[in-house]
């Protein structure tokens, strides 16, 4: 193999890991969190740690934009 060979394939091999490594990392969107007992949101908690807590595991509001546009 020639130098220009393995430099093609190390930056296809760089790309290939980068692209896949940003589309796993962002993962699902959350749309539910926990509401604690006193009225306060913990975003960072679990539904399972949550309900351990005494709190309830909310759906979130639908997008002020999406609410507001006209039905047909």
């Amino acid at each position: 193999m020639t130098s220009t060979t393995l430099l093609r394939i190390a930056l296809v091999s760089a790309a290939l890991v980068t692209s896949s490594s940003l589309t796993f990392a962002a993962g699902p969107r959350q749309n539910h969190h926990c509401k604690l007992a006193d009225g306060t949101m913990d975003m960072a908690k679990t539904k399972k740690a949550c309900l351990a807590d005494k709190g309830t595991w909310v759906k979130d509001a639908p997008a002020a934009d999406a609410a507001s546009a006209p039905k047909k």
